[in-house]
This record gives C-alpha cells, sequence and structure tokens, in this order.
C-alpha cells in the first residue's frame, strides 16, 4: 500500500506496489492496491513519488494534482529520477537565468559551490563525530577531514575544488564502511547499503530539482560539475549540501534494506524514501523547507 509522509502542512505520497491505481474524485486521490484504497485530499498534496513500475495514474488525477499545485515523480529502480510533472514555473524571467549563466563564467558560481561542498564536508565530519565510538581510526579521519577543509578554502579553482572533496571523500567513505560495513561507495554497487545511497539521493534530487525550478533557475547550468547534455548540474552543485543527511539515514535503516537482481525490493524502496522523507521534514527548521529557502536566496543572490 502506499504510504503518506507529513511534510509542515502538505503531504508526500509514496506508491511502491505494482499494480497500484491512482486516480480522483471530487477533491480526493485516491490510491488502490492490494490491501484497498486510500484516499487522500488533494489540496494536502504537495508530492507523488512513484517508485516503481506498473502503476497506472488516470490523467484526470494527473490533472488535479498539477491544478493542486502538487508535483509528481517518476523514479527508476536504482532512485534515479526520470521525470517530474509538474506546473508551468511561475517565477521563472531571464533576467534570472542570464545572471545566472553569467555567474557560470565570472567566478561567482565557484565560489557558491565551495560554500556547498563546504558544507557537505561539515555535514560529514558531523556523521563520523556522532559515529565516533564505533569507528577505531576516528582521529584520523576528523584529522582527514580538517585538512580537506582547508584545503577547500584555499582553493581557487574547480579542479582544486573537487580535489579536496576527494580527500574529504576517502576518509569519510572509510569511515562509513566501519560503521556499515559495506565495500565501499560505488554508485554502480549492487549492496544494499549503495543501492540505499542511490535512492535516497534520487529523492534529494527530486526536492532540489523542484525548489530550483520554481526558483525560477536553470537545472542544467552548474557551477561546479561538467555541463553534460541532459545532466542537471546545478542540481547537482546545489544537493552536496544535504547529501550527509541522507547518508545518516541509510546508515540507520541500512538493516530493513534488501537487494533483488542488484535493486533494492519495492518494500526497501519505499523504506528508504520514507525514512529521507520523515528526516527532512523533522524538527523546528526542516530541511525540506532549507532546499526552498536555500533556492530562492540563491536566485536572489545571482542578480545583486
Amino acid at each position: 500500500m502506499p504510504q503518506g509522509v507529513p511534510l509542515l502542512s502538505c503531504m508526500q505520497i509514496l506508491v511502491a506496489t505494482y499494480g497500484t491505481r491512482i486516480r480522483a474524485r471530487r477533491g480526493l486521490l485516491l490510491v488502490e492496491g492490494r490491501g484497498g484504497v486510500k484516499e487522500y485530499p488533494l489540496h494536502d498534496i504537495d508530492e507523488v513519488f512513484l517508485l516503481t513500475g506498473g502503476i497506472s495514474i488516470t490523467t484526470r488525477a494527473l490533472r488535479a494534482l498539477l491544478r493542486a499545485g502538487a508535483v509528481v515523480a517518476v523514479f527508476d529502480g536504482r532512485g534515479e529520477p526520470l521525470g517530474v510533472f509538474m506546473r508551468p514555473v511561475g517565477d521563472a524571467t531571464g533576467a534570472k537565468r542570464r545572471c545566472q549563466y553569467q555567474a557560470a563564467v565570472d567566478g561567482r558560481g565557484l565560489e557558491m559551490a565551495k560554500r556547498w561542498v563546504w558544507l557537505k564536508m561539515r555535514g560529514q565530519l558531523k556523521n563520523v563525530r556522532a559515529w565516533r565510538r564505533r569507528l577505531e581510526r576516528y582521529r584520523e579521519y576528523v584529522e582527514a577531514l580538517g585538512k580537506a577543509q582547508e584545503a577547500l578554502a584555499r582553493a581557487g579553482t574547480a579542479r582544486q575544488v573537487l580535489e579536496a572533496e576527494a580527500a574529504a571523500a576517502e576518509a569519510y567513505w572509510s569511515a562509513y564502511r566501519e560503521v556499515t560495513g559495506f565495500p565501499g561507495r560505488d554508485q554502480d554497487g549492487e549492496d544494499p547499503v549503495n543501492a540505499g545511497l542511490n535512492y535516497g539521493y534520487g529523492v534529494l534530487k527530486t526536492l532540489c530539482f523542484k525548489s530550483l525550478l520554481l526558483a525560477g533557475l536553470d537545472p542544467y547550468v552548474g557551477f561546479l560539475h561538467t555541463d553534460k547534455s541532459g545532466r542537471p548540474s546545478l542540481v547537482l552543485d546545489f544537493m552536496e549540501q544535504w547529501r550527509p543527511r541522507v547518508d545518516a539515514v541509510v546508515a540507520r535503516v541500512r538493516g530493513e534494506l534488501e537487494v533483488r537482481d542488484g535493486l533494492l525490493t519495492h518494500k526497501s524502496r519505499l523504506a528508504v524514501a520514507a525514512a529521507v522523507l520523515q528526516e527532512f521534514s523533522a524538527g523546528k527548521r526542516p530541511v525540506a523547507a532549507e532546499i526552498h529557502r536555500e533556492a530562492r536566496a540563491l536566485a536572489r543572490s545571482l542578480c545583486t
């Protein structure tokens, strides 16, 4: 059955069961699966995540969701967002995007990307400190991350930023291996932890893509990641700062995760997505709201 995750005053609907039917009727979204029908008020829904194939959604439901301002995201088996349905952007202006394109070449964009990488390193260090009692080489990891931060502060080119980021990653993923027992970070890895990380990052990528687009920015023109056809470079740059939050969630739920033929089972996909969204909606300053604020702040800063 689908799962609803509250987010502030709205809700995210996660669907990971093959054969589920989604339709709309009288202001409600009806999600029908093997266990029956669940109803959700359309005006309460912020996002719908379709986590598997074999799900049918009527055009009436899709239109109703779009009218209500909701986003519908479709994921592949590895957690990569294949597509996002949302209303035409209302805050996009040519001026904003021209400022963004200029920042990508005049150095301002690189400074922003450096800040996002620094925030990622800070999050990595926070995770390592939280795992202190489980790490035999704790001091070594902390020292290596500190040196990477110092190298990042001195970095004046994209290459130097990436070198500092790589140095931090080497220490961080070694610590993560001690904590989780996974074989090491591999984007193509078929073990439960790597598959869970990929899926969690896919959820984060979707939230960042939506927020950047709503802020009027071009998701495909970034400041650090290399531009490539179809690659949302700005999204990849922007989401760096929240990756450690996903890492911590996956480390926490790794015992619940199973893979089949190299992919997370439907139950495990639901577990990862729900855990990430719940983490992002917790506390007085939820990450989900922070992503929206940061995207709008970025759009404002580019033209000042």
